[in-house]
Protein backbone atom coordinates (compact mmCIF):
# COMPACT_ATOMS: atom_id res chain seq x y z
CA UNK A 1 0.00 0.00 0.00
CA UNK A 2 2.17 2.08 -0.92
CA UNK A 3 1.07 6.06 -2.38
CA UNK A 4 1.36 6.44 -6.01
CA UNK A 5 1.92 2.59 -6.66
CA UNK A 6 0.40 1.24 -9.66
CA UNK A 7 -0.59 -2.23 -10.46
CA UNK A 8 -1.59 -3.78 -13.74
CA UNK A 9 -4.09 -7.21 -13.99
CA UNK A 10 -1.94 -9.26 -16.50
CA UNK A 11 -4.01 -12.13 -16.80
CA UNK A 12 -5.64 -11.46 -20.39
CA UNK A 13 -9.10 -13.48 -19.51
CA UNK A 14 -9.41 -12.31 -15.88
CA UNK A 15 -9.38 -8.57 -17.95
CA UNK A 16 -12.00 -9.96 -20.44
CA UNK A 17 -14.01 -11.75 -17.95
CA UNK A 18 -14.21 -8.36 -15.59
CA UNK A 19 -15.33 -6.02 -18.44
CA UNK A 20 -17.52 -7.66 -20.61
CA UNK A 21 -18.65 -11.28 -18.89
CA UNK A 22 -19.09 -10.29 -15.33
CA UNK A 23 -22.33 -7.74 -15.82
CA UNK A 24 -23.63 -9.48 -19.04
CA UNK A 25 -24.15 -12.89 -18.19
CA UNK A 26 -27.94 -12.85 -19.10
CA UNK A 27 -27.74 -10.19 -21.72
CA UNK A 28 -28.71 -13.07 -24.66
CA UNK A 29 -26.32 -14.13 -27.97
CA UNK A 30 -25.92 -11.26 -29.35
CA UNK A 31 -24.19 -9.36 -26.73
CA UNK A 32 -20.69 -9.81 -27.64
CA UNK A 33 -21.87 -7.92 -30.99
CA UNK A 34 -22.76 -5.74 -29.56
CA UNK A 35 -20.27 -4.73 -26.64
CA UNK A 36 -17.65 -5.24 -29.15
CA UNK A 37 -17.95 -1.99 -30.80
CA UNK A 38 -18.37 0.10 -27.55
CA UNK A 39 -15.48 2.52 -26.40
CA UNK A 40 -15.00 -0.36 -23.29
CA UNK A 41 -14.04 -2.56 -26.50
CA UNK A 42 -11.62 -0.36 -27.74
CA UNK A 43 -10.10 0.81 -24.32
CA UNK A 44 -9.80 -2.96 -23.46
CA UNK A 45 -7.76 -3.90 -26.49
CA UNK A 46 -5.72 -1.45 -26.33
CA UNK A 47 -4.57 -2.66 -22.53
CA UNK A 48 -4.36 -6.30 -23.59
CA UNK A 49 -1.78 -5.19 -26.35
CA UNK A 50 -0.17 -3.73 -24.01
CA UNK A 51 0.03 -6.21 -21.60
CA UNK A 52 0.96 -8.60 -24.73
CA UNK A 53 3.85 -6.27 -25.57
CA UNK A 54 5.11 -6.07 -21.91
CA UNK A 55 5.38 -9.96 -22.03
CA UNK A 56 7.40 -9.94 -25.33
CA UNK A 57 10.44 -7.75 -24.10
CA UNK A 58 13.02 -9.99 -25.22
CA UNK A 59 11.30 -9.60 -29.33
CA UNK A 60 11.17 -5.98 -28.52
CA UNK A 61 14.59 -6.08 -27.59
CA UNK A 62 15.81 -8.38 -30.51
CA UNK A 63 13.92 -6.44 -32.73
CA UNK A 64 15.52 -3.18 -31.47
CA UNK A 65 18.40 -4.37 -32.03
CA UNK A 66 19.55 -4.58 -28.23
CA UNK A 67 19.34 -8.06 -26.91
CA UNK A 68 22.46 -8.47 -25.46
CA UNK A 69 22.21 -4.96 -23.07
CA UNK A 70 20.99 -4.96 -19.86
CA UNK A 71 17.88 -3.15 -19.14
CA UNK A 72 15.20 -2.57 -16.79
CA UNK A 73 11.44 -2.64 -17.79
CA UNK A 74 9.23 -0.21 -15.85
CA UNK A 75 5.91 2.12 -16.64
CA UNK A 76 6.54 5.90 -15.68
CA UNK A 77 3.32 7.80 -14.23
CA UNK A 78 2.90 11.23 -13.25
CA UNK A 79 -0.34 12.30 -12.18
CA UNK A 80 0.60 16.16 -12.52
CA UNK A 81 -0.86 19.49 -10.66
CA UNK A 82 -3.04 22.21 -11.04
CA UNK A 83 0.86 23.90 -12.56
CA UNK A 84 1.83 21.06 -14.50
CA UNK A 85 0.17 18.36 -17.03
CA UNK A 86 0.49 14.64 -16.02
CA UNK A 87 1.91 11.91 -17.92
CA UNK A 88 2.03 8.23 -18.55
CA UNK A 89 4.43 6.11 -20.62
CA UNK A 90 3.47 2.60 -21.23
CA UNK A 91 6.87 0.78 -21.19
CA UNK A 92 10.18 2.55 -19.77
CA UNK A 93 13.51 0.37 -20.99
CA UNK A 94 16.48 1.75 -18.91
CA UNK A 95 19.51 0.71 -20.86
CA UNK A 96 22.78 -0.07 -19.26
CA UNK A 97 24.44 2.03 -22.77
CA UNK A 98 23.05 5.56 -21.42
CA UNK A 99 19.78 5.25 -23.49
CA UNK A 100 16.57 5.34 -22.32
CA UNK A 101 13.76 4.01 -24.94
CA UNK A 102 10.41 5.92 -23.96
CA UNK A 103 7.65 3.30 -25.93
CA UNK A 104 4.15 4.44 -26.64
CA UNK A 105 1.74 1.32 -27.15
CA UNK A 106 -1.25 1.89 -30.11
CA UNK A 107 -3.44 -0.56 -30.72
CA UNK A 108 -4.99 0.01 -34.09
CA UNK A 109 -7.10 -1.85 -36.87
CA UNK A 110 -5.28 0.04 -39.66
CA UNK A 111 -1.82 1.63 -39.73
CA UNK A 112 -1.85 4.42 -37.28
CA UNK A 113 -0.97 7.80 -38.23
CA UNK A 114 0.69 10.64 -35.78
CA UNK A 115 -1.81 13.59 -34.88
CA UNK A 116 -0.14 16.72 -34.12
CA UNK A 117 -2.10 16.35 -30.82
CA UNK A 118 -0.22 13.32 -30.61
CA UNK A 119 3.15 14.27 -31.41
CA UNK A 120 2.41 17.00 -28.36
CA UNK A 121 1.60 14.54 -26.28
CA UNK A 122 4.62 12.61 -27.01
CA UNK A 123 6.93 15.75 -26.37
CA UNK A 124 5.34 16.38 -23.05
CA UNK A 125 6.01 13.03 -21.79
CA UNK A 126 9.53 13.28 -22.73
CA UNK A 127 10.04 16.26 -21.04
CA UNK A 128 7.81 15.09 -17.88
CA UNK A 129 10.31 12.00 -17.74
CA UNK A 130 13.61 13.81 -17.94
CA UNK A 131 12.14 16.50 -15.36
CA UNK A 132 10.87 14.05 -13.15
CA UNK A 133 13.78 11.64 -12.83
CA UNK A 134 16.52 14.10 -13.51
CA UNK A 135 17.76 11.56 -15.93
CA UNK A 136 21.32 12.69 -17.64
CA UNK A 137 20.73 10.07 -20.52
CA UNK A 138 19.25 10.31 -23.93
CA UNK A 139 16.03 9.68 -24.39
CA UNK A 140 14.26 7.80 -27.33
CA UNK A 141 10.88 7.34 -28.32
CA UNK A 142 9.83 4.31 -29.65
CA UNK A 143 6.21 3.32 -31.11
CA UNK A 144 4.70 -0.38 -31.10
CA UNK A 145 1.62 -0.73 -33.13
CA UNK A 146 -0.35 -3.56 -35.12
CA UNK A 147 0.34 -2.74 -38.09
CA UNK A 148 3.27 0.10 -37.86
CA UNK A 149 2.81 4.00 -38.98
CA UNK A 150 2.49 6.41 -41.32
CA UNK A 151 5.32 8.53 -41.35
CA UNK A 152 4.03 12.57 -41.61
CA UNK A 153 5.82 15.94 -40.27
CA UNK A 154 4.51 15.21 -37.14
CA UNK A 155 6.66 11.74 -36.63
CA UNK A 156 9.52 13.51 -38.36
CA UNK A 157 12.50 13.82 -35.58
CA UNK A 158 10.35 12.53 -32.39
CA UNK A 159 9.81 8.72 -33.08
CA UNK A 160 13.27 6.71 -33.04
CA UNK A 161 11.82 3.36 -34.08
CA UNK A 162 8.82 1.89 -35.30
CA UNK A 163 7.84 -1.54 -34.10
CA UNK A 164 4.29 -3.89 -35.16
CA UNK A 165 2.36 -7.12 -33.69
CA UNK A 166 5.26 -9.17 -36.39
CA UNK A 167 8.09 -7.32 -34.30
CA UNK A 168 6.26 -9.46 -31.08
CA UNK A 169 6.11 -13.12 -32.62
Amino acid sequence: RKKDMLYRLTDEYSLFYLRFIEHNKDSGNETWNQLSQTQSAKVWSGYAYENTCLKHLPNIKKALGISGVYTQASTFLYKGNEEEKGAQIDLVLDRNDRIINLFEIKFYNTEFTLSEADAKALRNQMWTFKEKTKTKKHLMIVLVTTFGMEHNKHSLGLVEKILTMDDLF
